[in-house]
């Protein structure tokens, strides 16, 4: 309940600072740490670095972020740090030259939750760290794996909004989520709500619980569904759980 608070406070929230202030004051507050959240273009060509830990980039690119590379091909959370490092016996050397550095600051264990994929016109998500031990950070994140998910989800959302091109606090960057080829229509062409909605729904929220999640009405939350829907040829929410399933797999 108190990611979900916290969610509802960033929602209410109009620039990016300030999102980013109440994320890091959040998070610490559940027992994290550190927070890093990295985007990039296919390319490496721009950049979108906020973290906790600026010393951690302060000679290394943050293109060089093991996050980018090793963690962004599917939806699906990675433990991270020091703590799991040998969980990864395939990282090559460089990357964990980059963990160890980063657990000599302060972060050994982690949880690296993508938002966007390996591929799309833009792709990253959030690293987020403590100075616990494995098995003390397993008991502490295992049970809000889910609402971390769905925070980092709806902040990303926020961030994309306050960072687009016109309102002079950064870079701007687009859709949240890139379609499989074989569907109707495509999830980049959805608006950033009816994204969020789609997610939500299909994650089997209510719409009563999207509603106050995304602080709109529930007649809202239809509408946003519907359209949803409608753009991308699905009828119900097993579609729509089974197209974000699909778009997990193909990523694979």
């Amino acid at each position: 309940m108190q990611l979900m608070t916290l969610a509802q406070k960033i929602e209410g929230l109009d620039c990016s600072q300030s999102i980013w202030t109440a994320l890091t004051e959040g998070l610490a507050n559940v027992g994290f740490d550190h927070v890093i959240y990295n985007t990039a273009d296919r390319h490496f060509a721009t950049q979108v670095l906020l973290t906790t830990l600026p010393e951690l980039y302060r000679d290394i690119p943050p293109k060089d972020d093991p996050f980018l590379h090793w963690c962004c091909d599917s939806y699906e959370t990675t433990y991270t740090g020091i703590a799991f490092l040998g969980d990864y016996p395939y990282l090559p050397a460089a990357a964990r030259q980059f963990i160890q550095r980063a657990g000599a600051l302060g972060f050994a264990s982690g949880l690296a939750i993508p938002v966007r994929l390996t591929g799309s016109e833009r792709f990253g998500g959030f690293n987020l760290g403590t100075r616990l031990d494995r098995a003390a950070f397993l008991d502490m994140a295992s049970p809000i794996i889910g609402d971390l998910r769905l925070l980092c989800l709806l902040a990303h959302r926020r961030l994309e909004e306050t960072l687009s091109p016109g309102r002079g606090d950064g870079p701007g960057f687009r859709s949240l989520l890139i379609a499989p080829e074989d569907r109707a229509g495509r999830l980049d062409d959805l608006t950033p709500r009816e994204k969020e909605v789609l997610f939500l729904v299909a994650q089997g929220l209510s719409r009563k619980d999207c509603a106050r999640l995304c602080r709109i009405s529930v007649h809202t939350v239809s509408d946003y569904t519907k359209s949803a829907y409608r753009k991308l040829g699905l009828r119900n929410r097993a579609e729509a759980a089974n197209l974000l399933a699909r778009q997990d797999h193909k990523s694979r």
